[in-house]
């Protein structure tokens, strides 16, 4: 790395930007996952069988947990490259001496943050409602990186594409959110029709949703190593296409 300092500053930077409003950027999204918990898991568990040996409670959970992971991690760059491109600082962004992988790092890494500490949040809030069988601790921690991962250069990739925030809100609404609902947070996927079912596989959250199910619970419906391979394919996919429109100031430079 050319500029492990400056990179450091861009990235306190972004992080300062969702910790000096937490109450909006971390405990929101918690207070929203509790809702759903509250709703779909306290009220209805008692009236839904057991999913794979595990009660409904906790086969909802790791669904929360991503779901929230997801969310915080795709937002925190998209609407950083939004409010800077208003601002008419994303000019000075792009010309500060960081190489674009520094800035790509820095940028990333801040979106990492936000999503784990609000799926770590969620989880320890979880607990108190319950008890987890925790099958793989690696698992665990690597899905939850994994996942930030993928949706971190997703939103930095709607930041660089989107010149309104409308833009960036369309892709969450209309995207990622049917996304995440048709991704079995809420439901077994075995339970669908098996076309349906099939088609579900498709579904990059399925497959995240899984490896995080597996790790705290033991419940997993489709291969290990196959959401593996289908989520770490993603993210190079997703890595390396925003590293490349960052490269060239797609949308940045103009």
């Amino acid at each position: 790395m050319a500029n492990p300092y400056g990179t450091y500053t861009l990235f306190k930077r972004e992080t300062k930007r969702f910790t000096r409003v937490w109450t909006q950027t971390l405990m929101a999204p918690v207070i929203s996952n509790l809702l759903y918990l509250a709703i779909f898991g306290l009220s209805l568990h008692k009236a839904i069988p057991d999913v794979q040996g595990v009660s409904y409670l906790e086969f909802l959970v790791p669904g929360l947990i991503i779901m929230g992971i997801i969310n915080n991690a795709y937002q925190n760059p998209s609407s950083s490259i939004i409010i800077m491109k208003y601002q008419g600082i994303i000019y000075d962004i792009m010309s500060i001496p960081l190489k674009r992988y520094e800035l790509l790092i820095a940028f990333i890494s801040s979106a990492v943050l936000r999503g784990l500490i609000v799926g770590f949040a969620t989880y320890l809030t979880a607990i108190f409602f319950v008890d987890f069988h925790y099958v793989s601790i690696p698992i665990i921690i690597t899905a939850a990186i994994l996942v930030s991962l993928f949706f971190a250069f997703a939103g930095l990739f709607t930041g660089i594409w989107a010149d309104e925030f409308d833009k960036t809100a369309l892709v969450q609404n209309f995207i990622i959110m049917p996304l995440i609902f048709l991704g079995g947070v809420f439901y077994p996927i075995s339970t669908l029709p098996e076309t349906i079912k099939d088609i579900s596989s498709l579904n990059p959250i399925v497959h995240m949703i899984n490896l995080l199910r597996y790790g705290l619970t033991g419940v997993k419906e489709f291969s290990i190593q196959t959401s593996f391979i289908v989520v770490i394919s993603c993210i190079l996919v997703a890595g390396t296409i925003t590293y490349l429109v960052l490269r060239n100031g797609w949308k940045l430079q103009d």
